[in-house]
């Protein structure tokens, strides 16, 4: 075996330098020649104790230019875009998966709950004591917002026959005190009552039986109060025709008859401002 200094082969480092086994270039070469014909320095106890091919690294990388891109952790641009893509999709799917999650979700319409009647009868009952504590109430009225709570009607009827029966439910009383807080509070006339009774399933002989409380002397007297009271102000004395005007309308609204407004008006105002009535 020749002695020359051959020059490095496929690794490009010149004989001498103890390289290791695993660097003799397998395919061989002119310089190194072929693989039968190993070097001399091959002998030596450092390529003895090279590791074995399979388990020895490979040979350096040569060196990129200046100016030349390099792959991101060794990956290659296409296999990069790939990744970053498939990144970009599963972060979508993260952001949205949690979009939906966190979107208000609908509750299913629930369904209706049948009672039985006796669940019907304890909420009826409930339901006309809240009513009757607040403020006296006509059997009409009482129907009328059962119903509304949804309490069937033959249900409702049983209800309002059992608190008739024991009075916690009365139409002529009721009448009675209406006629007598309307007239008494606000001044109004029968008529004006009437209509109100009528608005709350009173009329016919009950609601005319309550207004015989109100007869024509005291009702001319609730509406000779009410011009007295509003002819006070000075400036109603300063036209006369616009103050008859105004009041009678007023008297009217209450519930009382033209020729009565008339008649009461100017007679109320000649006393306060004494003038004779046109």
């Amino acid at each position: 075996m020749s002695s020359k200094q051959h020059q490095g082969g496929s690794s490009g480092t010149p004989q001498g330098s103890e390289r290791p086994l695993w660097s003799f270039p397998a395919d061989g070469n002119s310089e190194w020649g072929t693989p039968d014909e190993m070097p001399q320095w091959a002998q030596t106890p450092v390529a003895f104790e090279a590791p074995p091919a399979d388990l020895a690294p490979g040979p350096p990388e040569p060196k990129k230019e200046f100016g030349e891109r390099q792959a991101y952790a060794g990956r290659s641009k296409r296999t990069g875009s790939r990744t970053d893509s498939a990144f970009r999709g599963a972060r979508g799917t993260r952001n949205g998966a949690t979009r939906s999650a966190g979107a208000k979700r609908e509750k299913p319409a629930a369904e209706p709950v049948e009672l039985s009647d006796e669940q019907y009868a304890t909420k009826g009952r409930a339901i006309l004591l809240r009513q009757l504590t607040a403020s006296s109430k006509s059997r009409a009225q009482l129907l009328k917002k059962l119903l509304e709570k949804e309490i069937p009607a033959h249900i409702a009827e049983e209800l309002l026959d059992r608190f008739e029966e024991i009075q916690l439910v009365d139409d002529n009383s009721f009448a009675e005190s209406w006629v007598r807080s309307r007239a008494r509070s606000r001044g109004l006339a029968r008529s004006a009552i009437r209509r109100e009774l009528r608005d709350k399933g009173i009329e016919g002989d009950m609601a005319e039986n309550a207004l015989e409380q109100l007869d024509e002397e005291s009702e001319e007297a609730t509406a000779k109060d009410l011009v007295e009271r509003k002819l006070r102000a000075p400036s109603m004395g300063v036209d006369k025709d616009k103050s008859v005007r105004r009041l009678v309308g007023m008297l009217a609204r209450k519930g009382y008859s033209p020729s009565m407004a008339f008649r009461i008006v100017n007679e109320a105002w000649e006393e306060q401002f004494g003038q004779e009535p046109s």
